[in-house]
């Protein structure tokens, strides 16, 4: 099993315009991943974690885009701790 330390994102604007979703991650070895790829290498067993600002965060997998009514899917986020710098949504843009 592998183990991914991301340390950007790339957004897309959602099909209906209101909000903005994640769709990719960039890794700390500069390789872009899409949240599908993502999903499929977590499905996998492997491990994607956040780092920002000395903190890290687990990247977990979503069926959907946790917006109401929005059915983007798959959607990445990550577990809650103690500080929003490691949130996928506060990352860098890549």
């Amino acid at each position: 099993m592998a183990n991914y330390t991301v340390v950007k994102v790339r957004k897309e604007t959602s099909s209906d315009g209101t909000h903005h979703h994640i769709e990719g991650v960039i890794t700390a070895a500069g390789i872009h991943y899409t949240r599908k790829e993502v999903v499929t290498s977590l499905d996998a067993g492997d491990t994607w974690q956040t780092s920002a600002g000395g903190y890290t965060a687990s990247i977990q997998k979503l069926s959907y885009c946790p917006k109401s009514a929005c059915l983007a899917s798959p959607y990445l986020k990550t577990k809650p701790d103690s500080t929003g710098l490691d949130n996928l949504e506060n990352l860098p843009a890549g």
